[in-house]
């Protein structure tokens, strides 16, 4: 009798198992197939092409050469033999993140694996949710709001200036040493934190945070410890019945996990944040930064308006990770870049002496800070060269045709200019291979020369970024409602910085070593020395 019960329940639970797999292995064979697009060869059945970009000792190089070989759009796999689209051509990018506005969404498995980390923010809404998150922050985000946090920014700059120059004053040899990855991340930590939502994190000073300790090494572990099972269980989830696809989600990857740990943390903050802005009652003709402007939409009766309390913790959450880890990275990399091109830095730094004896010992403005074509020149091409994530993901919502601005050669060898895909086929948008691509920044467009932008040169028919055209902040509907706010932070950070000091590599040799990877975000690390954490050291000399 025993038996037959132990039989009876295996067949019960092979039955859900069974439903599972057919509805996920069915949906997605009867998608059209994209064999007639040319493109690397499979390596895995159960891998695929993300696997290998995510597995890549340098970020940037394998797509940038699957790219080269095969053009602006290619056929690739992915987890279980998957067709997956490569993108990275303009008119392609055109129509999938501006004309189409929410036809090509986040994938089910990219969105729910980013809600352990920014719960129901502004990143993971879609459709009409989006929109209205989108039109309820959009104030905060304007140009005359942002600049009222200029002050702050330089503040910070300085402060950050004043540690880095106690240690030169403690140096015996008068020589220092910088990991400015340590550095940079604690900085903007501090300005999201006060400009954003009026708190203060304290990291420059030293104070230690569950939140700043959980950071550290968030992405870089997400890297280090990369099991298979857990990206192909992640993956599979992708296609079920979204009931079924939710119900897993109570059994989470290890990822996830410690993603969820931040995201419970960041609330643990947040809700005091709200209930205090709650109470002060800020009128709305003077209150549009992003806690007040929170606040309100909580308050909203409207629905059309409003947010409940766990999107509003959610948006908090989203603005400490977009806002904080990516501008560090995109100054990590600024000084990098600046360090190993002395000429470059001199003419950035002649830039800042000039403006200097037109202001003055007041501090620069928003006005003066965009009139300094060089030192912009410099954001901008290492924004372009360094892009902070490599790649989005979208999937198709229904049957769709994507034009191509270039068109490719099919495996028959004719030309392709327009690509028919089924609903739910996965899109991968090359960041930083549209961000080299030569038939928009010329044939150089490998080499970091920031002269460029200050250069007539032919660009594409079709202009697809919001800032200078870089695929770096997105673009369209979805295109990083913060990118203003980056921008001025960068340009507050790298003036400030290179008035006080001048960058230069190591006399060890050590940025040798430095190499660009992906952690979700791209961070420089030690070459076989990852365990370390996150890397970048410079030779910090004091001005005369």
């Amino acid at each position: 009798m025993s038996i037959f019960v132990a039989k009876a329940a295996l067949a019960l639970m092979l039955i859900p198992v069974t439903y599972v797999l057919y509805c996920g292995i069915l949906y997605r064979h009867n998608r059209k197939s994209l064999k007639y697009l040319r493109g690397p060869p499979k390596t895995s059945f159960f891998m695929g092409a993300e696997y290998e970009l995510m597995l890549q000792e340098e970020a940037y190089q394998l797509e940038s050469k699957w790219f080269k070989e095969y053009g602006t759009a290619f056929r690739a796999s992915t987890y279980f033999s998957e067709d997956l689209l490569m993108v990275a051509d303009p008119g392609a990018l055109q129509y999938i993140l501006h004309t189409s506005g929410y036809r090509f969404p986040k994938p089910q498995d990219v969105t729910q694996s980013s809600r352990f980390l920014n719960g129901c923010g502004i990143i993971n809404a879609e459709g009409e949710v989006h929109n209205r998150h989108r039109k309820a922050l959009n104030p905060a985000f304007s140009a005359k709001q942002l600049r009222q946090f200029l002050e702050l920014f330089q503040q910070s700059t300085a402060k950050l200036a004043s540690k880095w120059q106690q240690q030169l004053d403690d140096a015996t040899d008068g020589e220092l040493v910088v990991n400015v990855c340590h550095w940079l991340p604690k900085t903007t930590l501090d300005i999201i934190g006060e400009s954003a939502f009026n708190y203060k994190f304290g990291s420059l000073d030293g104070k230690e945070t569950e939140l700043g300790n959980i950071f550290e090494n968030l992405f870089v572990d997400s890297r280090i410890h990369l099991p298979k099972l857990q990206l192909l269980y992640r993956s599979f989830r992708r296609d079920l019945p979204t009931p079924i696809a939710d119900f897993l989600l109570n059994f989470p990857t290890k990822e996830e996990k410690r993603f969820l740990g931040f995201l419970t943390a960041s609330k643990k903050i947040g809700k005091p944040i709200l209930e205090k802005g709650t109470k002060e009652k800020i009128p709305e003709e003077e209150g549009k930064d992003i806690l007040s402007i929170l606040v309100r939409a909580n308050q909203e009766v409207d629905e059309k308006k409003s947010m409940n309390e766990d999107e509003v913790l959610s948006q908090i959450t989203t603005f400490l990770v977009a806002g904080h880890e990516t501008t560090a990275s995109a100054t990590t990399w600024i000084l990098y870049s600046l360090a190993k091109h002395p000429k470059i830095q001199a003419r950035v730094y002649q830039e800042i002496q000039d403006l200097r004896e037109l202001i003055g010992a007041n501090e620069p403005t928003v006005q003066d800070l965009d009139s300094m074509p060089y030192l912009n020149a410099v954001i901008k091409e290492t924004l372009r060269c360094f892009p902070i994530v490599p790649h989005i993901t979208r999937e198709a919502h229904s049957d769709d045709v994507i034009p191509l601005e270039f068109p490719v050669a099919g495996v028959s060898g004719d030309p392709v200019s327009r690509i028919p895909v089924s609903k739910g086929q996965r899109i991968l948008i090359d960041i930083a291979v549209y961000n080299k691509l030569p038939q928009i920044w010329g044939e150089d467009a490998e080499e970091w020369r920031p002269e460029r932008f200050l250069e007539s040169f032919k660009m594409a028919a079709t202009t697809v970024g919001v800032y200078s055209n870089l695929l770096t902040f997105s673009a369209g509907i979805r295109a990083c409602i913060g990118w203003r706010f980056a921008v001025m932070e960068l340009q507050a950070l790298v003036f400030g910085l290179l008035e006080k000091f001048e960058f230069c590599p190591p006399p060890s040799g050590e940025l040798d070593e430095i190499q660009a990877v992906s952690f979700a975000l791209i961070m420089p690390m030690k070459r076989n020395r990852w365990r370390e954490g996150k890397q970048m050291p410079l030779f910090v000399k004091a001005r005369n």
